[in-house]
């Protein structure tokens, strides 16, 4: 018994190993992002703010896009003196990411400010509310924010981005969600355009292989941004976020940690940027699609892992369907 034990563990450790070797890292899309240009959309508040600190601080130059021009005021004032930064490093365009001629003007000014070496679609809003409580205003104002908003820059930056990556590598960022790729309940339009950005990801991916032209979709889980004091309205739909999605504010992301990841995948020219751990790898294991993994030790690990983890969503189902049944029958008639 003793030796089947050691045997089995030597078996792990060695496929450990070479899953190890086989994801070593490659060589990078960009090395560094020193005097390099990001172009971030969303940039004054949340993760887009994070991403625009951690730039400055690897040496890089940002332009800060948001439609809210005070906002962006206070968060180039914050960067300024949190981290000694000149003013000369960052360009500021007040523009809606939803209004085509607006975020095409605000592009246009960045590039003829420096070239563009990556661009990070990042603005996003939800309003929370299963599909039929939402108002027509609040369904068009997610999706103009989130799926527009994230097509929009990148119509208006792609002739200026395939001229820059004739002679320098360059990096287009979408930011999704892992309600890219799992329901985010009581969010169904903010889920469908999370699932549409993973899909424009994809296509973009193959349309820009004869450039020198990353494409990444970060997913990001639950972030410690305003963005959960939104999720966090309806006490009733918080309950069942917690079953089905394990929501737990206290685990949330840090916004910096998560900016970290996003530029590092970018330079990398990763495809899918997630956390390694759970449920990071569990999701994307299930449903990363049709584009490959980025090593072939990740396409190891994911095949390997796939089956298990599809036996366990299977097994979850009873238990998310009694907790769906329990909620609305206690709350019968107040939905």
């Amino acid at each position: 018994m003793d030796f089947l034990l050691l045997s089995v563990m030597s078996g792990l450790l060695a496929g450990i190993s070479i899953l190890h070797w086989c994801c070593r890292e490659t060589r990078p899309h960009i090395k560094s992002l020193m005097n390099k240009h990001v172009v971030i959309t969303g940039a004054s508040s949340g993760i887009g703010l994070a991403m625009a600190k951690e730039v400055l601080l690897q040496g890089g130059f940002v332009s800060m896009i948001s439609r809210n021009p005070s906002n962006l005021q206070r968060a180039v004032k914050s960067l300024v003196e949190d981290i000694s930064c000149h003013p000369d490093r960052i360009f500021t365009k007040a523009a809606d990411v939803s209004n085509f001629r607006a975020i095409t003007q605000a592009i246009q000014e960045a590039f003829q400010w420096k070239p563009i070496d990556v661009l990070i679609t990042n603005a996003g809003l939800t309003r929370s509310g299963n599909l039929e409580t939402q108002t027509v205003e609040d369904i068009d104002l997610t999706i103009g924010t989130n799926l527009n908003g994230t097509i929009y820059p990148i119509h208006a930056s792609l002739p200026l981005l395939k001229k820059h990556s004739k002679e320098h590598p360059v990096s287009i960022v979408l930011v999704g969600s892992l309600a890219s790729m799992f329901v985010f309940y009581a969010e169904g339009v903010y889920t469908a355009t999370k699932y549409a950005v993973k899909g424009l990801a994809e296509s973009l991916k193959i349309e820009l292989m004869p450039y020198n032209i990353a494409v990444s979709l970060a997913c990001p889980g639950f972030v410690e941004t305003p963005f959960l004091d939104e999720v966090e309205k309806d006490e009733k739909d918080l309950k069942l976020l917690k079953i089905l999605n394990m929501y737990d504010r206290k685990r949330a992301e840090d916004p910096n940690d998560v900016a970290k990841r996003v530029l590092e995948g970018a330079k990398k020219g990763s495809f899918l940027i997630v956390k390694t751990n759970y449920p990071g790898l569990y999701v994307s294991t299930l449903a990363r699609g049709f584009v490959p993994a980025e090593s072939l030790g990740r396409l190891l690990l994911e095949m390997v892992l796939y089956f298990p983890f599809r036996a366990l969503s299977v097994l979850a189902q009873p238990g998310y369907r009694r907790a769906l049944l329990k909620h609305f029958r206690r709350n019968n008639g107040r939905q």
